[in-house]
């Protein structure tokens, strides 16, 4: 069968929607008596004949089978599973992710927003414990036991897998209406039954009453230091230091912070508390990190007790030697702090205003020193799932950034005092016109200021692009997006893409005030469409000042190729029209693709920036082998070759992300793992509506990058290695649906697949392996139904 098409999620917020729960498994049946009625009955598997352990039995079950969908603000009802205080917490019919309420909502963010289970019910949440009839977590289990999908097979049509529709989310009292309009709406939904073993645990704990001891792991000594060390620098006395500190908060609330020495964790957030180190943190609810506080504050590192999924673990790295950096960078120069800077919405919003005093160059050389982490914030925080971000990008396009000498907002101290009025933000103002006027208006001052800098208008060179000081691979990154989520890694990977970006300073704080710190998910519609057209902004002009590096007469034709069909809108040509044509560049070119020549001449720079040349999808001369790979994996790599970066009908069907496990042995203990990443083509991003009139299915590609990729993997292949060059020719193949399905029947995992869990847990645990910092819990929520 197709994929389905992209549909627009006003504006692209929709959250992954399902009844009430997604991945929790089934050990009993229901029997119903009469409408709207049921009775949960005898389990068909009864529970172990002894008191299971949270800790020890059931946590594992409901991190690998409930969390991996139920985590995060996209939890189906707000039901999460990845911490004790979110299953006694409940579920909601409120939904967080609703672009339609005209005002803003309550947050009800878990451990911020209430600390107790009353004060959750006093919001709305019901419970879905207890272990007599009216346990909304048994009836689901047995309704789910009571009607099995066919293993392997498609599920069918009734099962509505689609991330906008509406939520059930029915209370215990409901139970029995919802059983009789969705029989097959329990647990696991839409997936594969559990082991034995596993639901009967579920099960025996379930009628134990759900037990859950708190058991506060105490902090390794190490850890214990490193809090201390940290807590003092951010809460330095001074002015000077007290400005600094609330800059960096600002950019690190969304973080799980983690000590270089401490790799597996544990991680952190760093929170605004009331109180001070050595006492219990008393975290204060602000909808935004730069919202008055309104008492005096604390900088506190809180541990992450919750279950560790990758759509929130957006990781930073402390250490004495980040420590001593940020020191030099923020607090060694002679610039002195002389007030502390207003949380008036109007000031504290923009930060040029409310941070002008720290050095420009400080600021900017901050956000290039981990430009992966802030490019990263953008497309996953602050709610997990890639917001307004990703509905206003292409599917595949590289970034870099203006080398800090070069940018005139560090260079020239007037640049940004006679801007910064005009670089706001619309945080919680939605005046849109006044937005476009200071836009317009930014624009030609910018222009004003380069045109002195450069009376001869010879334009730039190639050293005005960041180069990581020739080590930093944060200098050269790419972004995917995958309809309703992204993913950012180091360096420029996949074949050419169609565009391309270069950030100065201004569009890198801007964007991500726009996107994270300024960002708030339970805000009104309003809110969240003044956020998203505000990035169309910041895409253009990030995009125009990379074709500011390439031959003046090829820019205006690049870029109508990038917005065929937008080129009358007037953003395009009135707000952010393309400055400076006057302009040449000092760059030297010499074939037709001028685009891809400069690109070329980004990763020739610096070959430990650039880091490893991706030969799966830029193989100019087969064979092209990675270096150390072994035998087996030069075999298989050779083959996937064949189908990166190159077009064909059979793309189009391809899901967003797919995971191909590769065994290379019989026990299939071992093995290699793949991701093909389906890069769609648009005829361009600049419109909220009517994505899928915009597509151009003949131009899709596919990327493929070796390990783990991403939050949200949409579908699993399984192949032995020996199987390679036949599964890429087979894919290669597919013209129709039926070849699709044929193909998905001989390599695919369907959602029924008796598999289906165990290679789950394998690739889980293959990628704690690979990275035991960055691994975390992938979402399951996504995956399709061929």
């Amino acid at each position: 069968m197709p994929m389905p098409p992209r549909r627009f999620s006003f504006p692209a917020l929709a959250a992954g929607l399902i009844f009430l729960g997604a991945a929790c498994a089934p050990p009993g049946s229901v029997r119903e008596s009469g409408p709207g009625k049921s009775a949960l009955v005898e389990p068909a598997i009864p529970p172990i004949g002894h008191p299971v352990s949270f800790e020890a039995d059931v946590k594992p079950v409901l991190e690998n089978r409930c969390v991996v969908c139920h985590a995060c603000y996209d939890g189906p009802c707000q039901l999460l599973f990845s911490s004790p205080d979110g299953i006694a917490r409940g579920a909601s019919k409120e939904n967080v992710y609703d672009t339609s309420r005209l005002k803003a909502a309550a947050p009800t963010r878990l451990g911020i927003d209430a600390q107790t289970t009353a004060e959750w019910r006093e919001k709305g949440f019901f419970s879905v414990l207890g272990s007599d009839t009216n346990s909304l977590f048994l009836r689901m289990l047995a309704l789910g036991k009571g009607s099995p999908f066919h293993a392997g097979e498609r599920l069918p049509a009734s099962v509505d897998l689609a991330i906008d529709r509406k939520l059930t989310c029915a209370e215990p009292r409901e139970f029995g209406d919802y059983a009789a309009k969705h029989p097959q709406g329990g647990m696991p939904y839409g997936m594969a039954s559990l082991r034995e073993d596993e639901i009967r645990t579920l099960a025996s704990w379930a009628m134990q009453g759900a037990p859950m001891q708190a058991h506060a792991a105490s902090l390794p000594a190490a850890a214990q230091q490193h809090v201390e060390s940290w807590e003092a620098f951010l809460n330095g006395n001074s002015l000077k230091q007290r400005v600094v500190a609330r800059y960096l908060y600002e950019h690190w609330f969304v973080a799980h912070l983690h000590f270089d020495d401490l790799p597996a964790g544990p991680f952190f957030r760093v929170v605004r508390s009331r109180t001070p180190s050595g006492q219990p943190i008393d975290e204060i609810p602000t909808r935004r990190p730069y919202d008055d506080p309104g008492t005096p504050i604390y900088y506190r590192l809180r541990p992450v007790e919750t279950t560790i999924v990758q759509k929130t673990h957006i990781l930073y790295e402390l250490s004495p030697a980040r420590m001593e950096h940020l020191r030099k960078l923020f607090l060694a120069d002679d610039w002195q702090a002389t007030q502390f800077p207003s949380y008036a919405p109007d000031v504290a919003s923009n930060p040029f205003v409310t941070f002008a005093e720290i050095p420009a160059r400080s600021r900017y050389q901050y956000l290039l020193d981990d430009a992966h982490y802030f490019v990263d914030t953008f497309i996953r925080g602050p709610v997990c799932r890639g917001q307004v971000a990703v509905d206003v990008i292409e599917d595949h396009f590289w970034v870099a950034f203006l080398a800090p000498d070069h940018d005139l907002s560090i260079t020239n101290p007037a640049y940004l005092e006679q801007t910064k009025e005009l670089l706001s933000l619309p945080s919680e103002d939605a005046g849109w016109l006044d937005f476009n006027r200071k836009q317009r208006k930014y624009l030609n001052e910018r222009e004003h200021f380069y045109d002195l800098a450069d009376p001869k208008h010879l334009g730039p060179t190639l050293d005005w692009v960041w180069n990581g000081d020739g080590t930093n691979r944060n200098a050269l990154l790419t972004v995917f997006r995958n309809f309703d989520n992204a993913t950012v890694v180091k360096g420029f990977v996949g074949a050419i893409p169609k565009t391309a970006w270069i950030m100065d300073y201004p569009l890198f704080e801007r964007i991500y005030y726009d996107l994270v710190a300024g960002y708030d998910v339970f805000g009104a519609a309003t809110h969240q469409v003044s956020t998203r057209l505000y990035m169309d902004h910041l895409r253009m002009q990030s995009e125009n000042l990379f074709l500011t590096f390439l031959p003046a007469n090829r820019r205006d034709p690049i870029r109508a190729s990038w917005y065929v069909g937008a080129t009358r809108q007037l953003d395009y040509f009135l707000a952010d029209r393309l400055h400076a044509t006057d302009h040449g560049t000092q760059i030297h070119f010499h074939g037709p693709d001028v685009k891809a020549e400069m690109l070329e001449q980004l990763l020739n720079r610096s070959a430990v920036v650039a880091g490893p040349p991706d030969l799966l999808n830029r193989c100019a001369k087969p064979p092209c082998d990675r270096a150390g790979a072994t035998d087996e994996e030069k075999s298989v790599e050779r083959a996937l070759q064949r189908m990166a970066s190159v077009k064909g009908p059979w793309v189009a069907r391809m899901p967003e992300v797919s995971v191909l496990r590769v065994r290379t042995d019989a026990s299939g203990e071992e093995g290699l793992v793949y991701s093909l990443i389906h890069n769609v083509a648009h005829t361009n991003v600049a419109m909220m509506f009517g994505e899928n009139k915009r597509l151009i299915p003949a131009d899709d590609t596919m990327s493929v990058v070796r390990g783990h990729f991403g939050s949200y993997p949409n579908f699993f292949f399984e192949i032995q290695a020996s199987q390679s060059g036949a599964f890429v020719e087979e894919m290669r193949a597919v013209a129709t649906d039926a070849d699709y399905e044929r193909f998905v029947d001989h390599h695919g995992v369907r959602r029924t697949d008796a598999r289906f869990w165990a290679i789950s847990d394998w690739l889980r645990q293959d990628d704690q392996r690979a990275n035991m910092t960055e691994a975390g819990l992938h979402d399951l929520d996504r995956y399709v139904n061929p």
